[in-house]
């Protein structure tokens, strides 16, 4: 039998449509955790809710990496666009890296990065302060197989931040610049760690639903975003040879 493919997603709400179109679901609880397991497109899946946030993250995937070994961690979600992207509202970003985004040392001159602290949080092939890199290959791959649909939005491939709150315009644009950033979440680094520690494949896919500026709920779309993070998944799973 081939090793699943992992859907890792915050909520129950980002992997709902994903969810409907399993084939033979079954649904339980581990470790305080939902999985739903089945068939997308042919291909075994396991839909794990990891919940919000960076600790929510690392415990779900740690308990579903030490239980099973699958073939690749697909995070999908929804996420907020950096004004100096260019992302719009319902685009579609694919991280080529995630970072820690307050992880480091407040200065006399500024802020700067972990590896000032010298005490890498992974310690691999190389030491890892606040940034992950994904396997170029792989986002080449899955860029590639996005932009090849027909009714696909706009999509950015670029490096992601992780923070553990909606940013403002004025810090939303001091972490676009310290990271050449396009978009920013609240879970994607810890599974970028995560599955780095365990040496898995990880591909990390959200569409926007708010602009990164001063905070103002009625100008997201969160069910837009929502709609194009699960569809590009499901095309996505249907095609990746990983």
């Amino acid at each position: 039998m081939s090793s699943p493919i992992l859907i890792l997603t915050a909520t129950a709400f980002e992997q709902a449509e994903l969810r409907n179109s399993l084939q033979n679901a079954a649904s339980q609880v581990l470790s305080h955790r939902v999985w739903t397991r089945g068939h997308l497109n042919g291909r075994p899946v396991v839909l794990l809710e990891g919940g919000i946030g960076q600790v929510n993250t690392a415990q779900a995937l740690t308990t579903a990496l030490d239980r099973i070994h699958p073939s690749l961690v697909l995070q999908v979600g929804i996420g907020g666009a950096y004004l100096n992207s260019d992302l719009k509202i319902g685009d579609l970003a694919l991280a080529t890296e995630e970072n820690y985004g307050d992880m480091g040392v407040i200065t006399p001159k500024g802020w700067q990065p972990a590896d000032v602290i010298g005490i890498p949080v992974l310690q691999k092939e190389s030491d890892y302060y606040n940034t992950f890199p994904l396997n170029t290959e792989h986002v080449t791959v899955a860029d590639t197989l996005l932009r090849q649909r027909d009714e696909t939005p706009s999509l950015q491939s670029g490096p992601f931040v992780t923070v553990q709150q909606c940013s403002n315009r004025t810090i939303g644009d001091e972490l676009a610049t310290r990271f050449s950033a396009i978009c920013e979440n609240m879970e994607g680094v810890a599974a970028a760690h995560l599955c780095t520690l365990y040496e898995i494949p990880f591909l990390e896919l959200r569409a926007i639903s708010n602009c990164v500026e001063d905070y103002n709920k009625e100008a997201w779309d969160i069910p837009l975003a929502l709609a194009r993070s699960q569809n590009a998944a499901r095309h996505l799973i249907q095609h990746l040879s990983i």
